[in-house]
């Protein structure tokens, strides 16, 4: 029976779509399969090999209790078969549209003859739509001034939509993209205080293959997502996880003194990922990047895993370069905008 390499924390079998490393050796995208020298160990994802179906040997604090997913498939609905219409237009919303868009942070605020100016609609009209909206809440009227400004209805939307963004839901198709182009195991880890813990995983359709237990925790220390996660932390937040120390290892790669640890974390701020080989598990590899919501603040990191005798060199810069756009994309529908922490990413 195929060995199954188990990953770290946490994850849920699910399918994907992107491009390949290929089944067996590993291809480049649009070339051909190819003979490839495995990579030798080097850093660490945190992934122990089992044979397929077993339970870990219960040594290390993730991987055990795996998920298995092989044969399950899942329907898909599709509106290919509907009618919908595409020349819906109502040019009225669309004014108003520009109205409210006509705000920016440049400009908060602006009076009848600016938006009658800027959006090229006659004044009276912008009137009727000004006063409309100032009637519902959404936009403000300086009575001193006469300038208008975003109103507090416009606030509480927004509050809304921040409340309904779920970070599994919005990042799901995007980790299946990604699982679709890498054939390998990809996961998704959010902060806790303790270590970071998976919430989502899409497993390796491949017999020998990363996979992990939906809600463990991961060591900050060892893989590639806890240190991803751990460097983009608040400074303060993350020099108390660094003096609290006691760091486990888990094998001969792995770091455990703060100054060390310190060093590789100031290397993915850098860079903006990370490359593990045999740190967490001496058979595993994996690429991990972090994940920011609109505050600027670190909300995740996403991962792929793999046997380290699956990926070569050359494959490499492919790999990172998909995890580093699949993790921004997923960003930017969480608000973020990338301009702030661009320097660290393309250096």
């Amino acid at each position: 029976m195929c060995p199954v390499v188990k990953a770290c924390p946490g994850l849920v079998a699910r399918d994907a779509h992107v491009h390949g490393l290929g089944r067996g050796t590993p291809r480049t995208p649009g070339g051909p399969r190819r003979a490839t020298k495995p990579l030798a160990g080097r850093g660490a994802t945190g992934i122990p090999l089992t044979a397929e179906g077993k339970e870990g040997n219960g040594t290390r604090p993730i991987g055990s209790g795996c998920i298995e997913a092989a044969g399950r498939t899942e329907s898909v609905t599709t509106m290919s078969d509907a009618v919908m219409p595409t020349t819906y237009f109502l040019a009225s919303v669309d004014r108003v549209m520009q109205v409210l868009d006509a705000f920016t942070s440049e400009t908060p605020e602006l009076r009848l003859t600016d938006l009658s100016d800027r959006l090229g609609i006659p004044k009276p009209q912008v009137l009727r739509i000004a006063a409309t909206l100032e009637r519902g809440g959404y936009l403000n009227r300086d009575p001193d001034t006469k300038r208008y400004r975003l109103g507090i209805r416009l606030f509480q939307l927004g509050m809304l939509v921040r409340q309904q963004i779920d970070l599994r839901r919005v990042a799901q198709p995007c980790l299946r993209t990604l699982a679709d182009e890498t054939l390998e195991t990809v996961g998704l880890f959010v902060p806790d205080a303790t270590g970071p813990i998976c919430i989502d995983v899409i497993e390796s359709p491949k017999g020998l293959r990363v996979f992990a237990q939906l809600g463990r925790r991961m060591p900050w220390n060892a893989g590639t997502s806890a240190k991803v996660i751990l460097a983009f932390l608040p400074e303060e937040r993350r020099e108390r996880i660094l003096a609290r120390g006691n760091f486990e290892r888990y094998t001969a790669r792995t770091i455990t003194e703060a100054p060390e640890l310190r060093a590789v974390l100031d290397e993915i701020r850098r860079t903006g990922y990370h490359l593990g080989i045999g740190d967490l598990d001496e058979h595993a590899i994996g690429v991990a990047a972090p994940i920011f919501d609109d505050g600027e603040t670190i909300a995740g990191a996403i991962s792929v895993a793999a046997p380290v005798t699956r990926l070569s060199e050359d494959d490499l810069p492919w790999l990172i370069d998909r995890v580093r756009q699949t993790a921004a994309t997923i960003s930017r529908q969480l608000g973020h905008h990338p301009a702030a922490s661009a320097s660290a990413a393309d250096d």
